[in-house]
């Protein structure tokens, strides 16, 4: 399924109570999920049975359904799911980021966690820097949507597009002019980087991106931050080369989350 934010809101618009709403982290290297999606749902059984004894069974028909559908979608699992589920629909979306662990059973879908993690992770992207290169990924909810590259050229000193390469490729292309890399490069970086930084604003803009964040050499990072007059929202001063769009993603956009586990 589509993992758009307006997608997904027209999606729980409408859906006809009650639904069973779902937050649950699925990191699919282990199966501690098993558990609390079995203790979720036991609790949230407990509770209709106390508060709403009339709705017991068909909690009880749309869990069974449920089981069914979280354990085919094993295979999708990625760092969360998040499901809605009514007597006729079930919708189910696996995303990158953690989620509060959470069990509901309501008239409504029970989207305000979602509705955070939609302002939390809207489209966002990373200009990713090296001397010669600088690839700008755009993502939405924590996942990868695209990726432009440029390469510096050091006959025209100009910066050449690579669409649709991809990061580790471009670094592959490049590597017949490593030995042209000396000082020069460095004594012009800054002069070199003021002739993309129109690029990378336009690209911002018409990408749509509400958070920009920075990743590269600290020295790079922070010539690029003092150059673009658009707002930086997070710096890593690390050297990604080689590394995958959304591995990168992982270790930017999401990095709060990898510092703050997420686990009820």
């Amino acid at each position: 399924m589509e993992n758009n934010i307006e997608h997904i809101q027209q999606t729980i618009k409408q859906l006809e109570g009650p639904v069973l709403t779902i937050y649950l982290n699925t990191n699919p290297t282990n199966e501690n999920w098993k558990i609390r999606l079995k203790n979720g749902l036991k609790k949230t059984e407990e509770y209709i049975d106390v508060s709403n004894p009339e709705d017991v069974q068909q909690f009880a028909d749309i869990r069974k359904r449920v089981d069914a559908q979280i354990k085919d979608d094993q295979t999708r699992f990625k760092n969360s799911l998040i499901c809605f589920a009514t007597k006729d629909e079930i919708v189910t979306y696996h995303f990158q980021f953690q989620v509060e662990n959470d069990f509901q059973w309501d008239e409504k879908p029970a989207t305000e966690q979602l509705n955070k993690l939609f302002e939390q992770y809207p489209k966002s992207g990373v200009v990713l820097l090296q001397r010669d290169q600088i690839t700008l990924i755009t993502s939405t909810l924590g996942e990868f949507v695209d990726e432009v590259s440029y390469e510096l050229d050091l006959e025209s000193r100009d910066w050449k597009q690579y669409k649709g390469l991809g990061y580790e490729g471009v670094r592959a292309s490049s590597a017949n002019h490593r030995d042209k890399f000396d000082q020069r490069v460095k004594e012009n970086q800054e002069r070199w980087f003021k002739s993309i930084v129109p690029i990378i604003e336009r690209f911002s803009r018409t990408q749509g991106w509400s958070f920009t964040h920075l990743a590269g050499p600290a020295e790079l990072t922070q010539q690029m931050h003092d150059l673009l007059n658009i707002k930086v929202t997070g710096e890593t001063t690390r050297n990604y080369s080689g590394k995958s769009a959304q591995d990168i993603l992982n270790k930017t956009v999401l990095v709060q989350e990898d510092e703050e586990e997420v686990n009820n």
